[in-house]
């Protein structure tokens, strides 16, 4: 039996790919210890791994939708976390260490401490060219003071830790022997042409099998309208009562997904065709959809694609926008701008991905295409590999 870590910082968009790939990993014999935040205990231990707690100083601002920027945000969460949690890296003395490439702690333990590393992204790739170039630009010059601040953090840690100096963008754009990144190679713009060190797993989907007292039978009936703008940034009423006008008293059965931040009481009257909850099963609500609309998160388009439902994307943050220009390029749907979107813009950008074929059919290629890409059994197979590749562990003291 083998030793592993897992470090990830406190987002649902990020975990949530990387529990299944841990069940895999348990269920093969492997040891797994998983550093997280309390909030996200149960779903650790429901993979099976040791859970072992940190306090983090973005978890707040991420519950509020108020985290800017995430990235320039990290260097001062590793300054906060690396304390907590060295002793017991050191008292586990993993074989191997895997973490998400936000959490720049994870990537910083494991080069100080000499362990072999997997880099686990749950999202494409983010290279410096096109469009991700022109979008790093953007965010760059919208957060110039964190930016400034997080490159001055960066370079104390690094010197502390005795690492060569580098900035963000050189630790977000790490590269480790092995990295697993969670779409097809044909999602991924240039997939071609990434070597060996990058296995494209797909998306880690697995059966979740607990939808509560959700009613699944309302969906029955007629056309299936999913809306859901992720777990975080999803505090807009405005837009709610946009899609009440936009489908309410239509053909069609809508799931909306609120989050929990918004009183669904103060949206006004909710039309007969509408399920609103604060959130929903969304694997069982996805095999009955005919359209999805999304806030473009990695984690939900490509659940959405596995199922072979096209999209109407709206981004919010993070990547999200560099998402919604990919899903126009392949095809898989449609994209709207969060700043202009209308009522009107929106019914006509449902129903036309419902009544084209061609989204339709785009997406259910798409759907073969992760299933061959293997998922989390693809992921924890590739990591086992990995694993029997490297020496014994040989922590520095």
């Amino acid at each position: 039996m083998a030793r592993g870590a897992f470090f990830n910082i406190p987002f649902h968009g990020h975990t949530n790919a990387t529990f299944p790939v841990v069940r895999e990993l348990v269920d093969r014999g492997e040891d797994i210890t998983y550093y997280l935040t309390d909030s996200f205990r149960p779903q650790v231990e429901r993979a099976g791994a040791r859970f072992h707690r940190y306090e983090s100083t973005v978890e707040e601002f991420l519950k509020s939708g108020t985290a800017g920027f995430l990235p320039a945000r990290m260097p001062a969460e590793s300054r906060a976390v690396i304390p907590q949690l060295l002793e017991a890296v050191l008292a586990q003395r993993p074989d191997y260490v895997i973490y998400d490439p936000l959490c720049l702690w994870g990537q910083l333990l494991a080069n100080h401490l000499r362990i072999p590393a997997v880099l686990f992204r749950p999202t494409m790739v983010v290279a410096p060219t096109g469009a991700s170039l022109d979008f790093m630009k953007s965010r760059v010059a919208m957060f110039a003071d964190l930016f400034e601040q997080a490159g001055k953090e960066i370079a104390g840690l690094r010197q502390e830790y005795g690492l060569p100096p580098t900035d963000l963008w050189g630790m977000l754009s790490h590269e480790e022997p092995l990295n697993l990144v969670c779409v097809p190679r044909s999602f991924q713009p240039g997939g071609e042409s990434f070597d060996e060190r990058y296995v494209f797993v797909g998306p880690s989907i697995r059966a979740r099998g607990d939808t509560g007292d959700f009613p699944l039978a309302h969906l029955e009936g007629g056309p299936v309208l999913y809306i859901s703008l992720g777990t975080i940034f999803n505090n807009w009423p405005e837009f709610y009562r946009m899609c009440f006008a936009a489908f309410g008293g239509t053909p069609w059965r809508v799931v909306l997904s609120t989050g929990h931040q918004v009183n669904v009481a103060e949206l006004g009257a909710v039309p007969d065709n509408f399920l609103v909850r604060p959130s929903v099963p969304q694997l069982e609500v996805l095999e009955r959809t005919s359209v999805f609309v999304t806030h473009g998160g990695a984690n939900s388009l490509m659940e959405s694609f596995a199922h072979g439902v096209p999209v109407v994307v709206i981004p919010q943050m993070a990547e999200q926008p560099l998402n919604a220009v990919r899903v126009a390029e392949l095809e898989l749907g449609l994209a709207l701008q969060r700043e202009t979107v209308t009522v009107e813009q929106l019914r006509q950008a449902v129903e036309r991905v419902s009544h084209e074929p061609s989204f339709r059919e785009k997406a259910r290629t798409m759907q073969r295409e992760v299933r061959d890409s293997g998922g989390y059994r693809r992921a924890a197979e590739a990591i086992l590999a990995y694993r029997d590749r490297q020496s014994p562990s040989a922590i520095a003291s």
